[in-house]
């Protein structure tokens, strides 16, 4: 099982910020496990899911940058 997120500028954006992942969860409307489970890549994410995460976070980076997958060893 992964124990970090798949979307490493997701996980940038929140360090910049001082966000943790409660206080994301609380900002987007979605339950903390159902937002660790689907950064973690344990789930697929939705269109409006990654809107209001990338609203949430105030960032300015496109989806396909926010989101884009690092690669797995």
């Amino acid at each position: 099982m992964r124990s970090g997120s798949v979307y490493t500028q997701v996980m940038v954006q929140m360090f910049l910020q001082g966000i943790d992942s409660h206080t994301l969860s609380e900002k987007t409307g979605m339950s903390y496990p159902t937002l660790r489970r689907k950064l973690r890549g344990e789930g697929s994410l939705q269109l409006d899911e990654a809107l209001r995460i990338q609203r949430a976070l105030c960032c300015d980076l496109p989806l396909e940058r926010l989101f884009e997958r690092k690669e797995e060893a």
